[in-house]
């Protein structure tokens, strides 16, 4: 059986070398001139590339229940046992998050790359429309001289998320003329642009923060993460991972709540009660749990002394202080784009595939996998584990029969 694959990121490398295992006749094409550039750029180039949290419900989706037969359909233990079959043994993190032994991205790709012996490999093949035929489909290349025939075909051609690693967004129109919804395109795992002023003299601040998203002063999410302080907005997971939830249309009805102390505010509260500290300044006492600026920050705008003894503080004076540390209230104006986004959501609805072998329930023979399909995870290893556990579903889908 011939098998067409577009997209050789981390879910079509995937893809391509399950599917040549199960004995099909594989070819596999991407735009780029070398694949898997976006893969090889991931977790700082350390190739965050699971996580040992990784399950259903940590993802944003349209059909939680798909994706949880998803995630039974093939264990995340599985996962790495196919990753450790191509040669890329793994390690996790304390705090749960996965890597390669290498800690190297270039490596993975290289080690996947050398699994793609005896399939054919067509780089710099931009497919810029799709047809179906009575026995497969017909891929059409920007080379009008050129087009591929497959039997099945599976799309995993990510989203419009870096561009300058090559990713492109010219498949939606015929996904949809094969008879699939597409869902708004937007950008995720993306930093969020605000007001400057609130936060100007904070610039370079990084810490853990409880952020929660407000629109019309409504909670939309919430989430605890590091956190960086920019001259345009803030920037790391803390905000990324809730970002996609901001709708690019109207950012200005949003807002930002900042807590600057998410898991050790009671324990500030307590100490600046305690007996042991009636005699400690203010801003020491601040500073065993806080970065400097951020306490010069809150003293400032709550017009407290540094030197303050903290046994000379009226209760007036502390609840301020503690409203100061955990409500920060700042603007939204809007979501830095595709360019500086890790990932995207919308796309093809999983509702529209069925998630034991992700073959497309409006067109027989057409199989998804990766960033193209609506899911998406946090920060932190959740959405390369997507990527591999959709692309393995789907090239085992290819001989199963199709069923929910």
């Amino acid at each position: 059986m011939q098998i067409g694959i577009i997209g050789a990121g981390a879910s079509g490398l995937c893809a391509a070398i399950q599917s040549k295992q199960l004995g099909m006749d594989v070819h596999l094409l991407d735009a780029n001139a070398s694949p898997g550039r976006k893969l090889g750029a991931t977790g700082s180039g350390r190739c965050n590339i699971s996580n040992q949290q990784a399950a259903a419900m940590q993802y944003f989706t349209d059909d939680q229940n798909a994706l949880q037969k998803c995630f039974a359909k093939i264990p995340s233990v599985q996962v790495l046992t196919f990753l450790e079959a191509c040669g890329i043994p793994t390690t996790a993190s304390q705090d749960g998050w996965i890597y390669p032994q290498s800690y190297s991205a270039a490596n993975v790709v290289d080690i996947l790359m050398d699994d793609l012996k005896h399939i054919d490999l067509h780089t710099s093949t931009l497919i810029t429309e799709i047809t179906r035929t009575t026995d497969g489909f017909i891929l059409h290349s920007a080379n009008p001289a050129l087009q591929y025939r497959c039997e099945k075909l599976i799309l995993a051609c990510g989203s419009p998320a870096n561009p300058q690693l090559g990713s492109r967004a010219i498949l939606y129109d015929s996904i949809t003329r094969l008879g699939h919804t597409i869902l708004p395109v937007r950008p995720a795992l993306s930093p969020i642009e605000t007001d400057p002023a609130p936060f100007h003299k904070l610039q370079g601040v990084r810490l853990d923060a409880g952020v929660e998203l407000r629109h019309e002063n409504k909670p939309v999410a919430q989430n605890i993460g590091n956190i960086i302080i920019t001259q345009w907005g803030l920037n790391g997971p803390g905000v990324m991972d809730i970002s996609h939830w901001i709708d690019p249309g109207k950012p200005d009805s949003y807002q930002l709540k900042i807590d600057f102390a998410p898991r050790c505010g009671g324990e500030i509260e307590r100490a600046l009660s305690a007996a042991k500290n009636a005699g400690r300044s203010l801003q020491a006492l601040l500073k065993a749990y806080l970065p400097a600026k951020v306490v010069d920050f809150l003293l400032r705008q709550t017009r407290l002394e540094a030197h303050l003894h903290c046994g000379d503080m009226h209760q007036s004076q502390k609840e301020g202080l503690l409203h100061a540390i955990r409500n920060q209230i700042v603007a939204v104006r809007g979501v830095r784009g595709f360019k500086f986004a890790q990932a995207s959501t919308g796309g093809v609805p999983l509702g529209e595939i069925h998630p034991a072998t992700m073959q497309s329930k409006r067109c027989p023979g057409l199989f998804f996998a990766g960033e193209i399909v609506n899911v998406l995870g946090p920060c932190g290893g959740f959405n390369l584990h997507w990527a591999f556990l959709s692309a393995l579903i789907a090239a085992n889908g290819l001989v199963e029969k199709e069923r929910d």
